[in-house]
């Protein structure tokens, strides 16, 4: 029989990340835990030192197959699995392995907030249409919205790359 295993993002009690991980891979049926750590310089009254954080605060990505999802639910530190529209976000192993490759790069890095969300005002900064701005009405897929160009009277909607546009103003 066939296992099928998906990447998950599980959400932890605050610096519980390391431990959590530990007792994942301590798991021996088979499953993955990774967990994206970055040097950073702490500073402390007699000396500076280097430590390990994660990027991403409380998560942990795990590789699990149905029985495994369930049983790390009861591992010390687990709050819940990263969930959209009420199921758990599946992590392709394409994101997961970019993720290693920028990490394994050694060039520092930072996560930041998608700036680009629904009702925000949003400019189009290159191409033939260079600063027509317009509400972000919805995402259509991973890399194109859909924008609304008002003063012409009526409203024409149109896929624009996200590398194409900028935040102008959040909802």
């Amino acid at each position: 029989m066939t296992t099928i295993r998906n990447w998950y993002v599980v959400y932890t009690k605050p610096n519980t990340e390391k431990k959590f991980t530990e007792q994942v891979s301590c798991i021996k049926s088979g499953c993955d835990v990774f967990l994206p750590l970055q040097v950073e310089k702490k500073q402390w009254s007699d000396r500076v030192k280097s430590v390990n954080t994660p990027l991403f605060k409380s998560y942990v990505f795990v590789y699990v197959d149905d029985f495994e999802y369930h049983h790390i639910k009861r591992l010390n530190g687990f709050v819940d699995y990263i969930k959209f529209n009420g199921k758990p976000s599946i992590v392709s192993p394409t994101e997961v392995a970019k993720i290693k490759a920028v990490i394994a790069s050694g060039y520092r890095c930072e996560p930041v907030p998608n700036q680009l969300t629904v009702g925000c005002l949003a400019e189009i900064k290159v191409g033939a249409l260079k600063g027509y701005q317009g509400k972000l009405l919805e995402y259509k897929n991973d890399s194109v919205f859909a924008i609304e160009i008002q003063g012409l009277d009526q409203s024409l909607l149109m896929s624009v790359p996200q590398d194409m546009l900028q935040i102008v103003e959040a909802s």
